[in-house]
């Protein structure tokens, strides 16, 4: 829609991801994803995925936006497909529930996903994508 005075976004810098404890959250990131810590603060932490960027941010009053086996608000991470099985067994091995897609009909990206909760109880999709 050119020329009809809207903004025309190039991408996205970074998302917030609340969390009871920012510095908790960004180990198990880290320690699952292999994101980097960027920088923290009393109030957050500026987390690198690859190229990307994404946000912990402190909140003594979380709420977690699913219910208790919900994945319906999630946020997705791509890996390769040889990081996508290391991932799986990282989460099976430290008891993590892996759960259903929030929706029936999961088709809008191709390849294999896996669906959590992390800490917090943020809903948490890793995919390979290509298959």
């Amino acid at each position: 829609m050119e020329g009809n005075g809207e903004l025309h976004a190039k991408g996205i810098l970074h998302f917030t991801i609340s969390v009871r404890d920012h510095v908790k959250a960004s180990e198990f990131y880290a320690d699952l994803l292999g994101c980097e810590v960027e920088r923290v603060s009393s109030h957050f932490a500026f987390m690198k995925a690859g190229q990307d960027f994404f946000v912990l941010y402190r909140n003594p009053e979380h709420v977690p936006p699913n219910g208790p086996k919900g994945t319906r608000f999630h946020h997705a991470f791509i890996v390769t497909p040889e990081e996508f099985d290391r991932a799986r067994d990282w989460i099976r091995s430290h008891g993590i529930e892996e759960l259903q897609p929030g929706t029936q009909n999961h088709r809008s990206f191709p390849g294999r996903h896996i669906y959590f909760h992390d800490p917090d109880g943020n809903g948490v999709e890793i995919t390979d994508v290509t298959a």
